[in-house]
């Protein structure tokens, strides 16, 4: 009897224990009670979803098929007809390469803890328990929701991911200075995507990228003689290639169900991406939010500066980038005030890397190298050399403002935290262990002196164990930048690391609280942060497949808006 239940499924694919049913019972001319009854006593080959579907019923599939773009398709449908926090939770992962950062899932996959509604935490936790997603810590990023797909998975997506979440950071902070510009937020109380707990921009129940209280005429209520009631803005972004349907679906849940509560202020609602399609165009337009794109906002040069990081950051562990041309980003992203802050760091590791290429004998360089122990602990050697039959170098780079301290906090988990795991991995590769183990920290700032006493004991630790600790600071740099003998080398590291007139912190980066932009006419210095409101639940939103993408042509910011 299992023989074609398996037959079923592998000629139909993934479904629900209701549609075997029923397919069985067609197949094999019995009632449904009877088909039932064998799918209870199917085989172990046979395999169930440990997560119950309403009524009961249960998502069936063969072991072969876990985790193939149409189990997690049939998934999504199946988990759409019932509860769609589930689903949105698919499709957000999905969208986003399959690995969300823990403090942005909430936003990605429209959850929330308003009345009837399954909060992030519990749908995070019924598909880990299920088997479907998996919480990792991802170097660089921190703890993340992912597809429960290995080690492999996470290691192959990690660089575009990394890559996605850096451009969407510019591209944020680009919007955040738009938008203070054209008032359409209250100037000083803009909150940009979270990145610790707490500090999420909430408007209602949910989450979102950015948000800001608008006093904008047609958002504010004027009805009370006294203070006006807010409206609000909220915006969310994705810098995928191409945003379909069911990329956009959770962002359109959230908007939609946040327009049903009565005591909610009036919002605009704004989603940018690089391109839509024609599907996911059509349904934004229909529920009347802003289909915005970088070059709407900010022109055809931004626009394409963004793709280009993007591209760039994501092929940075395969091939070598130049730090000049990836240098002259930051004056193409002029418009992006928090560029050279978010940047810098990603510009240091290319300029590190092309040091080393120069100046080392033929070697393997490799950037951003990942390295797992037991499936949590990792650590991330931001530039790898191995010089065949000789030795290798895990240099971690640091390019601070010069005179900026590096904090004692990141000195103490580059030795006693990421330093252990890499040295533990590498000695059990039978090749790699044979070879010198050297261990950098080029940093273009100063230590503390109780980061320097931290450096000298682990430097003798290491003497007596065979692995060497060395650190190199902004003159040792200088003078292999030097030895380089590049000009166009030299002026990057002299402008942005070492002399750096641009290069100045991300906490005074053109920032909003003391721009000079003339405030509005009414005193609304004291606006009250968005407060979370309950939310009523409601019905799901039907969705249907994605069209052939279009792109958006680039209206100025005001025709945006008037769409």
């Amino acid at each position: 009897m299992s023989v074609e239940i398996a037959a079923l499924l592998a000629a139909n694919g993934p479904m629900t224990s209701g549609s075997l049913a029923a397919a069985l019972a067609a197949k094999l001319n019995i009632t449904p009670a009877a088909a039932r009854k064998r799918i209870e006593r199917r085989t172990l080959s046979v395999r169930a979803v440990n997560l119950v579907l309403p009524r009961g019923a249960q998502f069936l599939y063969l072991e072969s098929q876990y985790g193939s773009p149409k189990f997690w398709d049939r998934l999504a449908a199946a988990l759409m007809d019932g509860n769609g926090a589930y689903a949105r939770a698919i499709k957000a992962l999905t969208a986003r390469g399959g690995i969300v950062p823990a403090m942005h899932f909430s936003a990605a996959a429209g959850t929330s803890d308003g009345q009837r509604q399954i909060s992030s935490d519990e749908v995070v936790k019924r598909l880990v328990d299920a088997e479907l997603l998996q919480m990792v810590e991802m170097p660089g990023v921190g703890p993340c929701v992912a597809f429960a797909r290995g080690d492999s998975y996470l290691d192959d997506r990690y660089p575009a991911v990394r890559a996605r979440l850096i451009a969407e950071r510019v591209l944020l902070q680009s919007i955040q200075e738009w938008a203070a510009k054209l008032g359409l937020g209250s100037f000083n109380s803009f909150k940009l995507r979270a990145d610790r707990t707490g500090t999420a921009p909430l408007v209602g129940a949910f989450s979102w990228d950015l948000s800001a209280p608008s006093f904008l005429g047609p958002l504010a209520d004027w009805s009370s003689s006294a203070k006006p009631k807010p409206g609000f803005l909220v915006i969310d972004v994705l810098m995928t290639e191409v945003v379909g349907v069911d990329d956009v679906s959770p962002f359109l849940y959230k908007c939609a169900t946040l327009r049903q509560f009565r005591g909610m202020g009036r919002c605009l609602q704004f989603f940018v991406a690089n391109r839509y399609s024609p599907g996911a165009l059509d349904l934004i337009r229909r529920a009347g939010i802003v289909p915005a794109t970088p070059e709407s906002l900010f022109g055809t040069d931004v626009a394409k500066a963004l793709l280009e990081l993007l591209r760039t950051l994501s092929q940075a562990a395969e091939k070598a980038v130049d730090p000049v041309l990836f240098s002259q980003l930051f004056e193409r992203l002029g418009k992006a005030e928090g560029a050279a802050g978010t940047l810098r760091g990603a510009l240091f590791e290319f300029v590190v890397a092309e040091v080393v290429r120069v100046l080392e004998p033929p070697a393997d360089i490799t950037l951003n190298k990942i390295y797992r122990e037991g499936g949590k602990d990792v650590a991330e050697v931001d530039v790898r050399v191995i010089v065949k039959n000789r030795y290798i170098r895990f240099i971690e780079c640091k390019g601070l403002v010069p005179g900026n301290l590096l904090s004692d906090d990141e000195v103490d988990k580059w030795l006693n935290k990421r330093l252990p795991v890499v040295l533990s991995q590498t000695r059990k590769n039978n090749e790699l262990s044979k070879l010198d183990l050297r261990f950098e920290l080029w940093v273009t700032g100063e230590l503390s002196t109780e980061a320097r006493a931290m450096v000298a004991v682990a430097q003798e630790r290491a003497a007596g164990k065979g692995y060497f600790i060395e650190v190199l600071y902004a003159a040792d740099i200088d003078h292999l930048v030097g030895l380089v003998k590049d000009p166009s080398l030299r002026k990057v590291v002299d402008q942005h690391f070492l002399q750096a007139p641009m290069a100045f912190p991300d906490a005074v980066i053109n920032p909003l609280s003391k721009r000079s932009i003339p405030q509005g006419l009414f005193g609304f210095e004291e606006v009250e942060p968005e407060t979370a409101v309950k939310l009523p639940s409601t019905s799901h939103i039907a969705i249907a497949a994605p069209p052939t993408p279009v792109s958006i042509a680039g209206p100025a910011p005001s025709q945006a808006l008037s769409r």
